[in-house]
C-alpha cells in the first residue's frame, strides 16, 4: 500500500479544518492555471457530484467537509498534481503517487503486436533510424495503426501528450471507439468495410503514446475506470506504442 501523509479516517472534526481548508485552496489555484469550470475539476477532484445548495463550498471553505471525500480530493490532487501541490503545502504531499491507470496498463502490458505506420507510402520523416527507435512523423502527415491480434477481440484505444489520455477513435466517426478485429493484422482507424481511415495531426509536437486493449470477452465499456473494472473478470491486454510528431 502506498504511503499516505494523513489517515482522514482517524482524524477528529477539528484535526481536520486545516488540511481541508489548505486543500480546499490548492483545487482553486490550480483552477486558476488550468480554466474552464471550477465545477468540474472540483466533481472530478472528489469523485462525485456537488451537493445542490445556494453555495456548495460554503462547508469545505471554513474546513468542514466530508472525510471521504477529502480523503479522495487529496488523493486526487497527489495522483494528478503532486509536483504543484506539493509546492503548496509540502506537509500534506510527501509521498508521490503512482497513477492507477499507469499501473493497469503496466501490469496488462504485453511486447509487440502494435505499430503506427505511415499512410501515405513516403515513409517517416526522418531518414535515419532514430536512436530510441520511436518513429518520428511530421505535422499534418497521415498514418494508421497496424494491430496484430492472436485472436478475435474488441478493440478500445487511448492516446496520451504531456501527461492526459484521451480516448481515441476506430471506427467512421469520433464515436466509434470500440471495433471488433479477427485474428491477424488490422489497419486502424477503419470503416466497417475495412478500409482505413488515415489520422494525423495538427498541433500537438513531441512525443505521444497510445495503448491498445484487446478484450476477448464480452464488449468493453470504452471509458478508463469501467475498462479496469471490466479487468477483473475478463481477459485484456495492453499493447503499446509511441511516435514523435515534428514540425
Amino acid at each position: 500500500m502506498e504511503k499516505t501523509e494523513l489517515d482522514w479516517g482517524s482524524l477528529s472534526a477539528a484535526e481536520r479544518k486545516g488540511p481541508t481548508k489548505t486543500l480546499y485552496g490548492i483545487l482553486r489555484k490550480l483552477h486558476a492555471q488550468q480554466g474552464g469550470r471550477f465545477d468540474d475539476l472540483f466533481e472530478q477532484a472528489q469523485g462525485m457530484p456537488l451537493s445542490q445548495g445556494v453555495d456548495p463550498y460554503s462547508n469545505i471553505k471554513r474546513g468542514v467537509y466530508d472525510r471521504n471525500k477529502m480523503r479522495s480530493i487529496h488523493e486526487w490532487l497527489a495522483t494528478n498534481h503532486f509536483a504543484f501541490a506539493q509546492s503548496e503545502a509540502p506537509s500534506l504531499f510527501q509521498h508521490p503517487r503512482r497513477d492507477p491507470w499507469e499501473v493497469f496498463l503496466e501490469e496488462n502490458a504485453v511486447d509487440g503486436g502494435l505499430s503506427i505506420i505511415p499512410a501515405d507510402g513516403f515513409g517517416i520523416a526522418s531518414r535515419k533510424p532514430p536512436q530510441d527507435n520511436v518513429p518520428v512523423f511530421r505535422l499534418g502527415q497521415k498514418y494508421l495503426f497496424e494491430l496484430t491480434a492472436p485472436q478475435p477481440a474488441y478493440v478500445v484505444a487511448f492516446e496520451e501528450h504531456e501527461g492526459i489520455w484521451y480516448p481515441l477513435a476506430l471506427g467512421e466517426t469520433e464515436r466509434t471507439l470500440i471495433v471488433r478485429v479477427g485474428t491477424g493484422t488490422t489497419k486502424l482507424p477503419c470503416a466497417q468495410d475495412g478500409t482505413s481511415i488515415p489520422l494525423m495531426e495538427h498541433d500537438h509536437t513531441g512525443p505521444h503514446r497510445f495503448t491498445f486493449l484487446l478484450c476477448v470477452g464480452p464488449k468493453p465499456p470504452a471509458g478508463r475506470d469501467g475498462i479496469i473494472l471490466y479487468a477483473q473478470d475478463n481477459k485484456l491486454t495492453a499493447m503499446q506504442t509511441t511516435m514523435r510528431l515534428i514540425p
